[in-house]
């Protein structure tokens, strides 16, 4: 199960930077210094999740940035522009990154569930670096949650304290399955029908597959 769940904490340490905020240079970077077919570990063990679709998705966004590695710097310009355009608008993003849109009837934002969410932070013990400055539910702040609580999960099986790494991976596991499971596949069917950039199409597949398994 721990080797499991590294394999996710760096899938979610990548999704949490990636949702939050436009790339960074040193983030694409990195990425493109994935070696998919050679023996990295983080890599090929991403064939334990589910119908490979994280390696399908990682192997996408990697591809478009070897594509892009001539024009770099304009390309992250392109990106970061295409991140506004698909998270932030103007106005009426195709991608609203919030989950209170999904969960709420009337598709508002800031709601109820925004709140539930804000406790369940304060509960497990992390605190929130954009609070105040980004709505709780937002995906990245979601992601940063889960790489939270797998990190510390991880960390108390290592110091052997059993009892309060079960009581984190079962809070994991309730906010996976009874929240986020329930609104980012609609998130996600967004972004994949707004969106010709491999890198955030990528970043989608991973997102999925992750959340599905």
């Amino acid at each position: 199960m721990i080797d499991e769940l590294r394999e996710e904490l760096y899938l979610y340490n990548l999704l949490r930077q990636i949702f939050l905020k436009e790339p960074s240079k040193e983030l694409i970077h990195d990425m493109g210094m994935i070696e998919l077919t050679s023996g990295n570990p983080e890599i090929s063990e991403l064939k334990s999740f589910v119908e490979d679709m994280p390696g399908y998705g990682l192997r996408l966004m990697v591809g478009a940035i070897r594509k892009n590695e001539n024009t770099l710097n304009e390309w992250i310009e392109d990106l970061a522009l295409e991140y506004a355009r698909l998270f932030i608008g103007p106005q009426n993003p195709p991608a609203v990154p919030y989950a209170s849109f999904y969960l709420s009837e009337s598709h508002s934002l800031m709601t109820d569930e925004t709140i539930d969410v804000r406790k369940q932070y304060l509960e497990a013990g992390m605190a929130v670096k954009e609070l105040y400055s980004i709505p709780d539910d937002h995906i990245g702040i979601e992601l940063e949650f889960v790489y939270y609580l797998t990190q510390k999960t991880i960390e108390f099986f290592e110091r052997e304290q059993r009892d309060e790494a079960a009581r984190l991976f079962e809070i994991r596991g309730n906010f996976l399955n009874n929240h986020m499971a329930q609104w980012v596949p609609l998130f996600v069917a967004r972004i994949l029908n707004s969106t010709h950039e491999d890198f955030y199409k990528g970043a989608a597949f991973i997102l999925r597959g992750i959340i599905a398994s």
